[in-house]
């Protein structure tokens, strides 16, 4: 391949991180506190300074605002709570559980419409609503969860701390669910794994916690053999966990 067709896609990427950057400064703009550390006592702000940020890149898009949601919004903040308290970083928690579990009385009530979970953490200036959204927006996967037309309701959660015992004081872990309801429910959704986002595998057998743990590990062992970036590790864990959960789960 040739040195012009390797530099495009590098181009190509400055140029969307470029206007990434510019649309969230705007929003930030709109959302009072959106450069603030989630100080213990502003969590609560933080919550919805983040939905403040995530609902204007979908309004810049012409998509409808993601309304809050209480079940939604409890199951974010004790999986955010949990990774700073058990120290880890994963949509698989120690335990096994998934954003399956996690959100298990959310479907029951909802027809078991579409769901997706993004995850980040920060320290210092990258611990802020605005630079977790600002990060999430330059993500492929991540953008997608925030900008699916799919989605109407969404539960935002925020821990101090992080999942690597950060200083709380200048430390923080995020995490978003996403759900759709209405005719969505009844579109089959296939499983889709990322470092920020995750989606239900087809209707099946159930996999059991424990199963579930277990492809986590043997994918993470697989993902590390890989001589590449970040990214490209993180690609091919979520391979990993789709083929192995979608045979598993018949």
């Amino acid at each position: 391949m040739t040195a012009p067709h390797r530099l495009l896609p590098v181009f190509a990427t400055a140029i969307l991180a470029s206007l990434t950057l510019s649309a969230s400064t705007a929003h930030a703009a709109d959302c009072a506190g959106a450069n603030l550390l989630p100080a213990l006592a502003s969590v609560p702000t933080a919550k919805a300074v983040t939905l403040c940020l995530i609902n204007g890149e979908r309004a810049s898009r012409g998509l409808l605002p993601l309304a809050e949601q209480p079940v939604l919004a409890t199951a974010a903040q004790s999986y955010a709570q949990s990774m700073v308290s058990q120290r880890f970083f994963d949509h698989v928690s120690p335990g096994g559980q998934t954003i399956e579990d996690r959100l298990a009385s959310y479907a029951a009530s909802s027809g078991g419409g579409p769901t997706a979970e993004n995850i980040a953490w920060g320290q210092g200036v990258l611990a802020t609503p605005a630079s977790i959204v600002r990060n999430w927006m330059s993500s492929a996967s991540h953008r997608d969860n925030v900008l699916n037309a799919d989605y109407a309701e969404v539960g935002v959660g925020v821990s101090v701390g992080s999942p690597t015992g950060g200083l709380p004081a200048t430390a923080a872990t995020y995490v978003t669910e996403f759900a759709g309801r209405g005719a969505a429910a009844s579109q089959p959704v296939e499983l889709r794994a990322s470092a920020s986002s995750l989606s239900p595998r087809p209707v099946g057998k159930r996999v059991s916690a424990k199963t579930k743990k277990q492809i986590s590990k043997r994918c993470h062992k697989a993902a590390r053999r890989v001589k590449a970036s970040k990214k490209a590790r993180t690609a091919r864990y979520d391979r990993c966990m789709s083929k192995a959960l979608r045979a598993a789960a018949r």
